[in-house]
């Protein structure tokens, strides 16, 4: 029995954040610049753009990503970058403006870290056993939820973690016609 596997490729446009929930060293927000893409990060984005899509209640969602009733059948692996390597993390500022004053709100200056690459890419593996039309319909579900995808990270609409992903997967419009399909199912 083989496995599936697939690959995605991700251009950043920008620099991104996935903080790691704690400040450090005059950070506000830092992140890990060992692990700054976990794979946690690339599955819930991945879960949340196939939501976005198909909707809440498709139940494909479930049975690609997981539900509270089963896990997932598949394995995300953290992004790792190209040759180039991810860029020196920088602090960034962002503050709050009052609207009545246009001047900045006291105590609301945050110092946050971000971080960035050319490239970096990930996978995804099928970690139990799926029949051949269920591993076509998940591969599908994949390729298209990460193509879709637009941003990822804190603060995306506001400029931070615009990325173009791409898998090793084509997609033609009428896989995308069945993909959106799902969403009525």
């Amino acid at each position: 029995m083989s496995t599936s596997t697939l690959r995605f490729d991700i251009t950043f446009h920008t620099p991104f954040r996935v903080s790691t929930g704690h400040a450090r060293d005059e950070l506000d927000a830092a992140i890990d610049p060992e692990l700054p893409l976990p794979s946690t990060s690339l599955k819930g984005l991945m879960r949340a753009t196939a939501v976005k899509l198909l909707g809440k209640n498709a139940e494909i969602v479930g049975s690609v990503f997981g539900s509270p009733r089963h896990e997932s059948p598949w394995r995300w692996s953290d992004a790792a970058p190209d040759e180039s390597g991810w860029h020196r993390p920088k602090a960034a500022a962002r503050l709050e403006i009052a609207r009545d004053t246009h001047t900045a709100k006291e105590d609301m200056l945050g110092v946050r870290e971000q971080i960035g690459a050319e490239h970096a890419w990930f996978t995804v593996t099928e970690r139990g056993f799926l029949d051949d039309e269920t591993l076509r319909t998940h591969r599908l579900v994949l390729a298209v939820a990460a193509r879709a995808t637009r941003s990822l990270g804190a603060d995306r609409r506001r400029g931070l973690g615009w990325v173009t992903i791409s898998s090793d997967i084509n997609i033609e419009r009428s896989d995308v016609e069945t993909f959106l399909e799902l969403g009525a199912a």
